[in-house]
């Protein structure tokens, strides 16, 4: 698990996050995708590599939208359907791109 001190040093500080978490009460996780940028979670990224446009990001568009797919299907899984997974609760090596950061 990344500690917070060592995101900082991997993505610069940012305050208004770091602060904003601790007052978050629910279920939460912070997930750090290495190569993404904010676009990477959109269909923007695979689009992208299709007409030939570098947005940017380290990840090519069809790694992070299978990276998205994945978080998003689990984190449905676990809270519509109440099926526990354990993608959300650690590092997967099917995805060693992503980091699980604690403050």
């Amino acid at each position: 698990m990344t500690t917070l001190r060592d995101w900082k040093r991997l993505r610069g500080a940012v305050t208004t996050w770091e602060r904003d978490w601790e007052l978050l009460t629910g279920w939460k996780r912070w997930l750090v995708v290495a190569g993404a940028e904010h676009a990477s979670f959109t269909d923007l990224g695979l689009l992208a590599d299709q007409a030939g446009i570098d947005i940017g990001a380290g990840l090519s568009g069809a790694r992070s939208l299978d990276i998205t797919r994945a978080y998003v299907r689990a984190f449905f899984d676990q809270h519509l359907r109440g099926r526990p997974q354990a993608l959300l609760d650690q590092p997967s090596p099917r995805f060693p791109e992503v980091t699980f950061c604690s403050p």
